[in-house]
C-alpha cells in the first residue's frame, strides 16, 4: 500500500501583510493541534517570543496547543526531509500536516516547485494549497508597486484579507470586492486583529477543490474582469477538457507547455480525465511539470476536466492553442 503522503500549506504574503501576526495566533489555535510549522526568515519573525526557549542544538519546540515549531535556515527539502525522518525515527511527536511561512518577498514558485518536483519530498509531502495574505489598508497599492506581491496573489488557494479592524466596514467591503474581482473562484477569508472567526478554515485551501467550473473546451477566458494583477501581464486562463485524454496526450501537451511557455508558466492546476484510469491532479510551475497523482476524496464532479493556467505575458489565443494536444484527435 501506497504511503500517505502529508499535507502542506505555503502562507505566503507581502511584507507587512499581516502574515506573522495571524500565524503566531493561529498556532496557539487546538485547530493547529499536530502541525508542524516551519518559518523560513527566523531573524525578525513575530514568533521569537515562541521560540526563545530552543535549545542551540535543536530547532524544533514544541507548544501548548501541540503545534511543531521549527526555525531552520536549510532548504525547504532539507528541512521537510528532517522532520520526516526525525518523526518516523520518533524524536519528534506525529504531526498530521506542514505550513511554511515564506519570506515577504518570495516568490512561491521555486517552493511549489520544490513540493512536486523534487522526488524525496514529493514522496512523502504533497502542496495542500498556497493561502496569501492581504493588508487591507496597503495590499491594492502593494499588488499595483511590487511584481512580487502580484505573483503571491495570482497563486493564491485561498486569499486572507487581513487587518480588517483598522477600516471602517464598508471599506473593507470594498477591498474584499476589488480582490474578489480578480479572482473571482478564490475563497476569500477576513482576519481582525491577527484572528480568523474560525481557524480550522485556514487548511480549506485545497487547490483541486477551488477550480472554476466551465463549459466545454473553448478558448481560454481569463478568470474575471481584471484577469489578475494586469499590470505585471499575470492572466488566469480557464480550460476544460471534457473527454478522456490518453498518456501520450497527456506528455505531448506537458512538452509544449514547457518549450512555449516554460518561465512564464506561474503555476498551472487541473484534475484531468484520464482515458482507462482514474481522474488525476496535475500540477506545473515554469518548466517543471510533477508526475500526475490520483485523485484523491471524494469524485471531482464538475471540477473534473477544468485546468487553470496561471502566466505572465500569455495571452488567450496562444493559451488556448497550446492546449490543442488535449483535445480529441480529428475523425
Amino acid at each position: 500500500m501506497a504511503e500517505t503522503t502529508t499535507p502542506v500549506h505555503l502562507l505566503t504574503g507581502f511584507l507587512g501583510s499581516g502574515k506573522t501576526t495571524l500565524l503566531s495566533w493561529l498556532v496557539r489555535s487546538p485547530a493547529f493541534a499536530d502541525t508542524a510549522v516551519i518559518i523560513n526568515e527566523f531573524g525578525d519573525v513575530g514568533l521569537d517570543h515562541a521560540l526563545m526557549g530552543k535549545a542551540d542544538e535543536d530547532d524544533v519546540v514544541m507548544l501548548d496547543s501541540g503545534c511543531l515549531c521549527c526555525a531552520s535556515n536549510n532548504s525547504l527539502q532539507e528541512t521537510l526531509e528532517s522532520l520526516y525522518y526525525r518523526r518516523l525515527r520518533g524524536e519528534l511527536p506525529p504531526f498530521a500536516r506542514v505550513v511554511v511561512e515564506t519570506s515577504g518577498l518570495a516568490d512561491p514558485a521555486p517552493l511549489i516547485n520544490s513540493l512536486y518536483a523534487d522526488a524525496s519530498v514529493a514522496r512523502h509531502y504533497r502542496l495542500a494549497g498556497v493561502v496569501t495574505t492581504v493588508d487591507v489598508q496597503h495590499g491594492l497599492a502593494t499588488l499595483d508597486e511590487f511584481e512580487a506581491a502580484a505573483t503571491q496573489l495570482a497563486v493564491a488557494d485561498l486569499v486572507i484579507l487581513t487587518k480588517t479592524d483598522e477600516l471602517e466596514p464598508q471599506a473593507a467591503d470594498a477591498v474584499a470586492q476589488r480582490l474578489a474581482e480578480r479572482l473571482p473562484q478564490v475563497p476569500l477569508l477576513r482576519a481582525a486583529h491577527g484572528e480568523l472567526p474560525d481557524p480550522s478554515a485556514f487548511f480549506g485551501a485545497a487547490p483541486e477543490h477551488h477550480l472554476p467550473a466551465v463549459r466545454g473546451l473553448a478558448p481560454a477566458q481569463p478568470a474575471g474582469r481584471l484577469a489578475h494583477v494586469l499590470r505585471y501581464g499575470i492572466a488566469s486562463h480557464v480550460m476544460r477538457v471534457d473527454a478522456p485524454v490518453s498518456w501520450a496526450q497527456y506528455a505531448a501537451w506537458v512538452r509544449g507547455m514547457q518549450r512555449a511557455a516554460g518561465d512564464r508558466l506561474l503555476r498551472v492546476k487541473g484534475i484531468l480525465p484520464i482515458a482507462g484510469d482514474v481522474p488525476h491532479v496535475v500540477h506545473g510551475v515554469r518548466h517543471l511539470f510533477s508526475p500526475p497523482r490520483p485523485h484523491e476524496g471524494a469524485a471531482p464532479g464538475e471540477l473534473l476536466g477544468v485546468i487553470v493556467v496561471i502566466a505572465r505575458d500569455l495571452d488567450a489565443e496562444e493559451c488556448e492553442a497550446l492546449m490543442q494536444p488535449l483535445r480529441p484527435p480529428c475523425p
